[in-house]
């Protein structure tokens, strides 16, 4: 009988060894969730932004048409209080030069998305670099960087076909593409795939 209890109680876990068991499968579970939220954080103020800018640019293609005036967006990388991050400002044309809307709330500040992402403009099939807003062949000759849109929503409706791509910094994995037509009919796609949202 002493020998069946024995093997018994060898058999089993102390109310100890259980506790330790759980306080370490407590430990990875919380660990792996907030590795999940971070990344889920990112994602979702990725995903806030680019859908910022794609409301926005439609409002300014309604204020294009509706006012009279031509509407544009400059895109430019630079340093914000979060370190290297790409910002954009909408802008009016106002005789010949281009400024801040005046009297327009929503589009007057200058907003940045969030860092750790890269993007890339495509302006009529070419490929143009942020930081100067030209092409490849222009950086060569002047190396200052240029003050207007490189995207503009024309007071007739037109606008200059182009892409707009979001990727991940690190991995070159595309996040998102927003693709508009000559007429400013707009796509957005999730991974290089149409949105249903």
């Amino acid at each position: 009988m002493k020998a069946g209890l024995r093997s018994g109680r060898a058999a089993g876990f102390s109310l100890l060894e259980l506790l330790l068991v759980l306080i370490i499968v407590g430990l990875m579970v919380s660990l792996a969730g907030l590795s999940v939220t971070s990344s889920g954080r990112k994602s979702y103020l990725v995903e806030g932004a680019v859908n910022d800018f794609y409301r926005l640019a439609e409002y300014a293609m309604d204020e294009a048409q509706l006012g009279g005036f031509d509407m544009g967006v400059l895109l430019e990388r630079g340093r914000g209080g979060a370190g290297e991050a790409y910002r954009y400002q909408w802008l009016q044309r106002q005789g010949e030069v281009w400024a801040r809307p005046p009297r327009d709330e929503l589009l007057l500040e200058q907003r940045v998305f969030p860092p750790g992402l890269e993007l890339e403009l495509e302006i009529e099939q070419v490929l143009l670099d942020l930081e100067t807003g030209r092409t490849p062949p222009q950086q060569d000759r002047q190396r200052e960087p240029l003050r207007q849109p490189q995207v503009i929503y024309y007071s007739s409706g037109e606008t200059t076909p182009g892409v707009l791509r979001w990727r991940d910094a690190d991995s070159g994995e595309l996040l998102w593409e927003l693709a508009w037509d000559l007429l400013g009919q707009m796509e957005m796609r999730r991974r290089g795939e149409l949105d249903e949202d």
